[in-house]
């Protein structure tokens, strides 16, 4: 991914984690997301609550430190990076980017916590339209054939979400409040 911003890998970032007490690491995911799976030591602060005044209580002086980066994840890069906008407009300067976000830490073997009972939003989507589904083919053959248009309707906004990297009910599920927890009290290794 081309970016604007210095990217680290992540097991050079692992190295750093482990080595140095100053290393500061950002996921911008959604709380559900971060809740599901997150590198330890990652403070949460979602890429659409990003404000001057979270960021310095989130922060305290170690953001405001010219010679600490702020190291930056989300899924894959592509909210970091707009997150990495987000904060270089507020004056922060040294931000740098885990290189395939949380996805590419975990293909790399590396350690992640897991809130227990925590389920991905892909996940909670995945079940939301198998659920729908199954529910318009049985109503298709109990109550009335129309049903079976929704499937159609289902069908195509999948087709949108992989085209456009645009999911609503991704977000709509994202708001739901078993998903708006951010606090993390038990962690398991995964």
């Amino acid at each position: 991914m081309k970016t604007d911003f210095p990217q680290v890998s992540p097991m050079t970032l692992s190295h750093r984690l482990e080595h140095d007490d100053h290393v500061t690491l950002l996921d911008v995911r959604s709380p559900a997301e971060y809740r599901s799976g997150h590198i330890p030591g990652a403070r949460l602060a979602p890429l659409d609550k990003l404000s001057d005044q979270d960021l310095t209580q989130l922060l305290g002086s170690a953001g405001s430190r010219p010679d600490h980066p702020l190291y930056l994840t989300c899924q894959a890069g592509k909210r970091a990076e707009q997150a990495a906008h987000v904060l270089r407009d507020t004056g922060l300067k040294h931000l740098v980017l885990l290189e395939g976000g949380t996805a590419a830490w975990q293909q790399q073997g590396l350690p992640t916590n897991r809130c227990d009972g925590a389920l991905s939003i892909d996940r909670q989507v995945q079940i939301a339209i198998g659920s729908l589904l199954l529910l318009k083919v049985f109503f298709g053959f109990t109550v009335h054939e129309l049903f079976f248009v929704a499937g159609a309707l289902i069908g195509a906004g999948l087709i949108t979400a992989g085209f456009t990297r645009w999911c609503g009910l991704a977000r709509l599920i994202a708001r739901m409040p078993w998903n708006r927890n951010t606090h993390c009290h038990q962690q398991a290794n995964a």
